[in-house]
């Protein structure tokens, strides 16, 4: 076995250096070929995890956020590549739903301890993702946490992104098809979720789990300011399934369409959703992740 370690220099924790000097410590202690790659811009993870099956690395170790362990799965899903999570983000929001402890000791120790187990991943038209995808005000506050100066604030800043967004977001209309039907009118936002939390703590769909095949697509309409922010608190307790304008179902794929370019997040990483036709579907059992045994 040899172990690639992709660190993410830019990842929402302080502690990033001396957990990479626990990892190297651990491996070292162990005897364990291992190798640490820095990524130095957007993308790179995907790039040095691809590069490294072609070395022949067994196990890939993510130190770094949502958006990092989401890249190494977009390179190595549907391999026989081993995964492995220390949280160092944000959210750390696909950790949560693997059940990989955030503190860093026990993170790095369940990279030794832990069992290997399948988990599916997700994709929007070709682009793989992990935990959660968004379009509409969610993806809005994910653009925001990243250009507003909200990181410093870790997961909080998500909070105070969705409540700058209950103000100033306008409603979208789509189109959804398949295994979905919604009521006409505005969308306040739509998107799936592979597992429960969004945004570090939103616990966007309370029964998403990560290992049982489905996506939970979660769909609200549109409301005024005061009713958004309602729906704040009610979103974070997880306590917003049943309500006024808010579904959240079970699927495996589904197409939706949208008449206007509209801001999106994917695990986090936020791009601009252009008009038109777009699939949704899950792929069941794609990664190998170490969870805790």
């Amino acid at each position: 076995m040899n172990y690639l370690v992709i660190a993410n220099p830019r990842a929402g924790a302080k502690t990033l250096e001396s957990t990479l000097e626990r990892v190297r410590r651990a491996f070292e202690a162990r005897n364990i070929i291992h190798e640490v790659r820095f990524t130095r811009f957007p993308g790179h993870a995907a790039e040095i995890s691809a590069q490294g099956i072609g070395e022949g690395f067994t196990h890939m170790i993510s130190l770094g956020g949502d958006g990092t362990a989401s890249q190494i799965v977009s390179s190595i899903h549907g391999t026989e590549v081993v995964f492995g999570i220390v949280p160092c983000g944000s959210g750390n929001d696909f950790s949560k739903a693997a059940g990989i402890p955030l503190d860093p000791a026990a993170a790095v120790d369940n990279i030794f301890s832990g069992r290997t187990k399948k988990a599916d991943v997700a994709f929007v038209d070709e682009k793989c993702f992990i935990n959660g995808f968004g379009v509409g005000m969610d993806g809005a506050v994910a653009r925001d946490f990243g250009k507003m100066g909200l990181r410093c604030l870790g997961s909080f800043g998500y909070i105070a992104g969705a409540v700058i967004e209950a103000f100033r977001f306008r409603g979208f209309l789509s189109e959804i098809d398949g295994e979905v039907s919604v009521p006409i009118g505005k969308l306040l936002l739509f998107g799936a979720s592979n597992g429960p939390f969004q945004g570090g703590k939103f616990n966007l769909a309370p029964r998403a789990d990560i290992f049982d095949g489905h996506l939970d697509i979660h769909i609200i309409s549109d409301m005024n300011p005061l009713g958004r922010l309602l729906k704040i608190q009610k979103v974070l307790d997880g306590r917003h399934e049943g309500l006024l304008g808010v579904r959240i179902v079970r699927a495996k794929q589904l197409g939706f369409e949208t008449f206007t370019d509209l801001p999106a997040h994917m695990d986090g990483e936020t791009f601009l959703l252009h008009s038109g036709k777009h699939n949704i579907q899950i792929g069941e059992q794609a990664v190998n992740i170490i969870v805790p045994s």
